[in-house]
């Protein structure tokens, strides 16, 4: 009866322990700012070529291209620009749209030259400020309606 109670404890440690260095391996890849890759890429090349990041940009106007479940777009931070194919694994979202603020997962391509994504998340700044300089909400008797 104890061996089988140690084996079960032993059993569960391991796949605990599995479970948390797979999860802690995952959630510990890195994330950059566009500008900050760029510097890192200018003074180490090749470091972060086909590794796992974030990177995290705003969308450039005119730049989004829609072909089936891929697209192609620009981020674009503090001057730098980086091209990114959307590999379409998952949904883009309602969000993604010229000018918003977008983190792309994957990994940068240095045969193509671009960010290769994965997965890609999208916040409008706009749709989310108060209107003028107000952020309190009005009642809505208060709004008029036409």
């Amino acid at each position: 009866m104890k061996v089988k109670l140690v084996v079960i404890l032993v059993s569960i440690a391991l796949a605990v322990g599995v479970l948390l260095v797979s999860t802690a391996s995952e959630a510990s890849h890195p994330h950059y700012k566009l500008h900050e890759f760029a510097q890192i890429y200018m003074s180490e090349p090749g470091k972060l070529d086909n590794r796992f990041m974030t990177l995290y940009g705003k969308v450039k106007e005119g730049s989004i291209y829609k072909k089936g479940i891929t697209a192609d777009f620009v981020i674009v931070d503090e001057g730098h620009e980086m091209k990114v194919h959307f590999t379409g694994k998952t949904l883009l979202p309602d969000t993604f749209k010229d000018g918003a603020d977008a983190a792309v997962d994957g990994h940068y391509d240095p045969q193509s030259g671009r960010f290769i994504a994965q997965s890609v998340l999208a916040k409008c700044a706009s749709k989310y400020e108060g209107v003028g300089n107000s952020t309190q909400m009005k009642h809505p008797d208060s709004i008029r309606k036409y």
